[in-house]
């Protein structure tokens, strides 16, 4: 790496105190504590790479992490000669290399890492983060996932890279519910690995359910970028280039994009920045599962009128079967919705409801398409260990109807697609 040591600033605390404070906003290290984190800061070494310096080389043997003080890098992996693709844009506060740290020797690097402007780097070596990070301790297993996760996702967009289409157009699936605790963000979830496990690297979960995001916790996905942070990079390619390193690739094929990654970046999430996302997502996957938040904000409504299929889950509970017939009311009368693009799901979250579904039916008024039986605890347990229903346990009920529910949007879309 044709790179440069700088000597350290006059001010040796403030410097440790700029680098602490770099380190706490890289989500892998959110659940260290501020000791070890200065540990880490102190044994940083800073790097200048300048506009076009190949940083790592793909297939190189490196035993460094990366971090990113300033400038952009491009990461591109290569599948033949003469052929590659960008997998990544990286920008202040991203980091790579990161799979030097996760086996006892030097592991082969899957893409290329090259500075596009001059960039300020801090280094760690191999040895530094042993010192610091133990083996098995929650931090050091989050990097082990999110090497998988990226060799997972490099993968993938290799594979896309051969085969997306420039007429290419995809679907908003909008999901939606009157009320937490529906089960709204497992359905999605479980809808986006469904979509992913048949039409592998064609679906993205767009996770919107703010202020909070859980999307990628259910998923058992390690979040890195999210599209609060894409908005910082402006218009055009910078921004859609941002986004789509934002993306976390699931082992099922399917893709999560998270929306934040605290809860105080929300407002940078605007109804102009949304509906930017989603023109970029829409040209890039074939399924746009999105997951909204219960609040009717502008956000949430700008993607409910954009959307060809909107998921309305209902919950067999007389207060939200209310709140859902007057929903209605407004998709038809004052959002122009047509009931024809709205289905009603009807999920079960307890044992032995008191409304069956023939009561649901009747105090809406419409048909429920499609209904997600309860399995005892089978929901719980799946959030908890990490492992998605459809993939874990595909011929469980909830996991059949759930299938079901990913075949008639599939459906759905080839109609789409077909018509023109």
């Amino acid at each position: 790496m044709k790179t440069d040591e700088r000597s350290e600033p006059a001010s040796e605390g403030t410097v440790v105190e700029q680098r602490l404070q770099l380190l706490q906003g890289i989500s892998i290290f959110f659940t260290l504590p501020d000791a070890d984190l200065r540990r880490l800061a102190r044994k940083l070494r800073p790097r200048r790479a300048g506009a076009r310096t190949l940083i790592l080389r793909q297939g190189e043997l490196s035993n460094r992490i990366f971090i990113l003080q300033s400038g952009r890098c491009e990461v591109r992996a290569q599948w033949a000669p003469g052929h590659s693709v960008t997998v990544a844009m990286l920008s202040s506060g991203d980091f790579f290399g990161v799979s030097a740290l996760t086996t006892d020797q030097a592991l082969a690097q899957a893409a290329s890492v090259t500075a596009t402007e001059d960039c300020e780097l801090l280094e760690l070596d191999r040895a530094a983060v042993d010192a610091v990070l133990a083996a098995g301790s929650p931090a050091r297993l989050e990097l082990v996932r999110l090497v998988e996760q990226r060799r997972q996702g490099i993968s993938q967009l290799v594979a896309r890279a051969q085969a997306v289409s420039p007429e290419h157009h995809g679907m908003v699936v909008a999901i939606y519910s009157v009320k937490g605790g529906s089960g709204k963000t497992s359905i999605a979830v479980n809808l986006a690995v469904s979509l992913g496990m048949k039409h592998r690297g064609e679906c993205v979960l767009l996770d919107l359910g703010l202020p909070y995001n859980h999307a990628a916790l259910v998923a058992n996905l390690v979040p890195t970028g999210c599209v609060a942070l894409s908005q910082r990079t402006g218009e055009g390619d910078r921004f859609e280039e941002s986004l789509l390193s934002a993306c976390l690739h699931h082992p099922s094929g399917a893709v999560v994009l998270p929306g934040t990654l605290k809860v105080e970046q929300s407002e940078l999430v605007t109804p102009e920045v949304v509906q930017r996302t989603l023109d970029v997502l829409e040209k890039t996957f074939s399924y746009v599962v999105v997951d909204l938040g219960v609040a009717l904000t502008e956000v949430t409504l700008g993607v409910l009128e954009r959307a060809s299929r909107v998921l309305l889950v209902v919950t067999p509970e007389l207060p939200a079967l209310k709140d859902t017939t007057e929903l209605l009311e407004v998709f038809e009368k004052v959002l122009k919705i047509s009931a024809g693009n709205v289905s009603l799901v009807l999920n079960h979250p307890r044992p032995r409801p008191v409304v069956t579904r023939a009561d649901a039916e009747r105090v809406i008024g419409r048909p429920m398409e499609h209904e997600i039986v309860h399995d005892g605890a089978r929901f719980d347990r799946a959030a908890v260990t990490g492992e998605v229903l459809v993939a874990g346990a595909p011929s469980s009920p909830p996991a059949k109807a759930l299938q079901r529910l990913a075949g008639h949007v599939a459906q759905e879309y080839k109609a789409h697609a077909k018509a023109g």
